[in-house]
């Protein structure tokens, strides 16, 4: 019963308020004053716009970091090495040994002076006659000068003899 009082209170409100709106609807529809119309009708197409943009922006940000990640995968993306020759492999694995070999047992060729230094360089055997080992700068005696021989040949990078040494 003591709700049915604290209830009373807001009861009497709202018949009031419903007795108000129904002396308000017996004057007749009213219209608003057309600055308040018109006030009213750019809020609305703000909001309106406003809405319009909310729903593409995030479909333009996805689209824009889809671009995005593409174009960073396709500049970064993995290139393909380079594939080396199967003389090139060869001749960096030989390069250290030749290096040390070349002080020790290669004769220096005359010309090998005024080539650029040696980066790289590759052994290769081949059969030399001995005259040509004459013109190198090795001494030979005259009566093998028909004969030919062994010999590993030290070439650069550049595909010149660089020294030559008798093959054992």
């Amino acid at each position: 019963m003591n709700e049915d009082r604290e209830l009373l209170p807001e009861f009497i409100d709202a018949l009031r308020v419903d007795a108000d709106l129904r002396a308000l609807a017996s004057d007749g529809p009213r219209q608003a004053p057309p600055h308040i119309e018109e006030r009213l009708m750019t809020e609305f197409r703000r909001m309106k716009r406003r809405r319009n943009l909310m729903t593409w922006v995030p479909a333009a940000l996805s689209a824009a970091s889809a671009a995005g990640i593409v174009l960073l995968l396709w500049t970064h993306g993995d290139k393909p090495k380079p594939v080396q020759a199967p003389e090139m492999v060869a001749s960096q694995s030989i390069v250290p040994a030749a290096e040390e070999e070349s002080d020790a047992s290669f004769y220096p060729l005359p010309e090998a002076e005024a080539l650029p230094a040696l980066e790289n360089a590759m052994v290769v055997r081949v059969q030399l006659p001995v005259s040509s080992l004459e013109l190198m700068g090795v001494p030979v005696s005259q009566e093998r000068a028909d004969t030919s021989v062994q010999a590993d040949l030290l070439l650069g990078q550049d595909g010149l003899a660089r020294g030559v040494r008798l093959a054992q």
